[in-house]
């Protein structure tokens, strides 16, 4: 348990980063605004300290929307000719819940000690106060599996 009471999986997710966005909300409004007019479902969304005028976002969504978001991207690129794009697809997103990661210590370092221990390295990772997302390779989803099962004994 450790504050970690379900676990779910969602196969066949992309990674899709922006790199060198400009630092200007409406900007990045209108293009996720636009993947939501397209019936996109994103998810994990990241993004950085801005450095200078520029931040890069990170986000997930389905392998079968990818063609949407790069059609986007393309579009957003034509308009910022600085923002470039990196994409991963058929990765895994393991997502961990447990209303008591409220107020448990340690839930992350615990989540990230048993991806370690299993040799897995997340792509991306998210949190809230209830959850914790990890996107990771899909050859590692049964050895990243095993190891949250048994350290959080789900």
């Amino acid at each position: 348990m450790y504050g970690v009471s379900k676990l779910d999986i969602c196969e066949d997710v992309s990674v899709v980063t922006l790199n060198k966005m400009p630092l200007n909300l409406g900007v990045t409004a209108d293009f996720f605004t636009g993947l939501g007019q397209a019936g996109i479902v994103i998810d994990m969304v990241s993004q950085t300290s801005p450095v200078g005028e520029r931040v890069s976002i990170a986000f997930t969504c389905l392998d079968t929307d990818l063609r949407g978001v790069l059609d986007a991207a393309k579009k957003l690129r034509e308009a910022h000719p600085d923002v470039s794009s990196l994409v991963s697809s058929g990765n895994v997103k393991l997502q961990l819940f447990g209303e008591e990661m409220r107020t448990a210590s340690g839930v992350f370092a615990r989540a990230l000690s048993a991806l370690a221990d299993a040799g897995v390295e997340p792509q991306l990772i998210t949190t809230s106060e209830i959850d914790i997302s990890l996107l990771i390779p899909a050859p590692c989803l049964p050895g990243a599996k095993s190891a949250i099962e048994r350290d959080f004994e789900l």
